[in-house]
Order: C-alpha cells, then structure tokens, then sequence
C-alpha cells in the first residue's frame, strides 16, 4: 500500500497517510477518503512528504503495526 509521510515522530516512528478515490453509492461523485497509518521505520532516513510503501506485519507495539517496505 502507498503512503505519504504526514510526520516524523521519532527515529523509528512515522505517521503516514494513504488517501483512496472512492465512488460514492448513491451520487456516483468520486470521494477522498484517507487513513492514518503508525508505521515502524526500521532506523530508515525518511522525510516529511516522501512517498513509501507500507505492508502489514506483526504488532511492534499498541499502534504500530506496519512497516516500510
């Protein structure tokens, strides 16, 4: 799944945000909706605004469960 990087919380913590196009029922208008995502960085360099792909894994902690690919 592809996300953007919303904010930096610590050296191993990020906040994402993946957003989705969806059609809605009844109008047929095309809807954004997103989601936020507490994704474990491993100690990897990332920056606010940069573009990654996240997957599922096991819980790190309360929150946290995904990482980046």
């Amino acid at each position: 799944m592809k996300a953007k990087i919303v904010k930096v919380i610590d050296e191993k913590t990020v906040k994402a945000v993946s957003t989705t196009y969806k059609k809605h029922e009844k109008y047929g208008k095309f809807i954004t909706t997103s989601k936020n995502f507490m994704v474990d960085s491993n100690n990897k360099k990332v920056e606010v605004g940069q573009e990654i792909e996240i997957i599922n894994s096991r819980p790190v902690s309360k929150t946290k469960k995904w990482k980046i690919k």
